[in-house]
């Protein structure tokens, strides 16, 4: 099995404490012709301390093809979040981009 995570930007998207975003990541770069995406998962991590946080995430990942799109809420104010979306396209593959969230006020 192979799992590999990749940033889908080089610098963090900035989202303030108060917002709720839907955040979709395109998977289609991933897909070979044929393979759909199984199921996925989504976390997101206080990066200031590494530590899990849950209450951010609204709702589960929805699918629609090769999106993947998680809704972010919620956050503390001055605090870098990690938010990864863990996918299965097949029982030996397995991808996790991330998206590093930068929350100033």
């Amino acid at each position: 099995m192979s799992c590999i995570g990749i940033a889908v930007c080089e610098t963090p998207l900035s989202m303030g404490s108060q917002e709720t975003l839907p955040l979709t990541f395109d998977a289609a770069a991933s897909l070979l012709v044929g393979e759909s995406i199984q199921s996925a998962t989504a976390s997101l991590m206080q990066l200031d301390n590494g530590t899990s946080y849950p209450s951010g995430l609204q709702g589960a990942v929805l699918i629609d093809g090769a999106a993947l799109t998680q809704t972010v809420t919620a956050l503390l104010p001055r605090k870098r979040y990690r938010l990864t979306i863990q996918y299965h396209v097949a029982s030996n593959k397995i991808w996790a981009p991330y998206l590093d969230i930068e929350c100033p006020d």
